[in-house]
């Protein structure tokens, strides 16, 4: 019997501690956010790759403009690589990226972005050069506008 009388009071005592115990809570937090004005883009000049004899082989434009050929392609001379301007939020990063279009009557065309893939918007705005080279395979004469994408994004 002895011990029913220890057993009820440790019971009783559970039960009160039990029911104080809380079942919600509630905390302060904030949202953060930085608003900075939106990438735009201009081309300031479009590549150019000048003249090609139509001979099956690759084209490959250098920094600067300077162009050579393998597989058969005989360029040569200095063109024009193409420039962008990326304005937006001064002293931000913005990445760099070109992607390939549809090849055009048998000429593709491989953008690739002359320097680092990254730009720091110094004054806003920074300039971008892009190279890449042109495939010709079976390709038709006369004048051929290839298709690119330039983009460029907050880091």
């Amino acid at each position: 019997m002895n011990m029913n009388k220890i057993i009820l009071p440790i019971a009783a005592a559970s039960l009160i501690s039990l029911s104080t115990v809380a079942t919600a809570a509630d905390f302060s937090a904030n949202a953060n956010v930085e608003i900075v004005t939106a990438v735009s883009i201009s081309e300031d000049t479009q590549i150019d790759f000048g003249i090609l004899t139509n001979e099956d082989g690759t084209c490959t434009m250098a920094s600067g403009g300077a162009l050579t050929g393998s597989n058969g392609q005989s360029c040569t001379g200095t063109e024009t690589p193409a420039a962008f301007t990326v304005d937006g939020t001064d002293g931000k990063v913005v990445d760099l990226s070109v992607t390939a279009g549809s090849a055009v009557d048998g000429v593709t065309y491989t953008p690739v972005i002359d320097g680092a893939s990254t730009a720091t918007l110094t004054g806003g705005s920074a300039t971008v050069a892009v190279i890449g080279n042109l495939v010709l395979a079976s390709a038709t004469d006369g004048d051929k506008d290839i298709a690119y994408t330039f983009t460029a994004n907050y880091q």
